[in-house]
């Protein structure tokens, strides 16, 4: 059974969002005295932040689950073997991500009307997201 939207949205928050924006704040103020340094800088920041945190994501990834797919109930799996991926395909699945970032946003919701519940990401790794009962 694909995985609802708003969980897979949830989990995404979890394990790239909020510790992205919570790194880069900190950084920023530890570097420059205030959260949102702007510019070039704040740009730099947010990038290296983004990465750390799907980097930490991947490398949590376990049975085709990272941390916030695991409180999330969810797995991450190969269109079609169905088995679980592994971390380093994760990762991969992480960093084409950027596909539905550079689209606006609308890879991520492309699951809401796609057959196979696929965001951009998942279409590039060849991945589905499945609600782990």
């Amino acid at each position: 059974m694909f995985a609802l939207w708003l969980r897979r949205a949830a989990a995404y928050f979890l394990r790239i969002v909020l510790p992205t924006s919570l790194m880069s704040q900190l950084i920023g103020t530890l570097l420059f005295g205030r959260s949102s340094p702007g510019g070039t800088a704040e740009t730099w920041i947010d990038c290296l932040c983004l990465l750390s945190c799907g980097i930490v994501s991947a490398l949590s990834t376990r049975n085709g689950q990272s941390w916030g797919h695991r409180i999330m109930r969810l797995q991450v799996v190969d269109q079609d073997s169905g088995m679980p991926i592994s971390g380093s395909r994760m990762g991969l699945r992480e960093f084409a991500h950027l596909a539905d970032i550079v689209s606006l946003g609308i890879g991520f919701f492309w699951p809401l009307w796609d057959g196979r519940g696929q965001t951009f990401a998942d279409k590039i790794a060849k991945t589905m997201v499945i609600a782990k009962i």
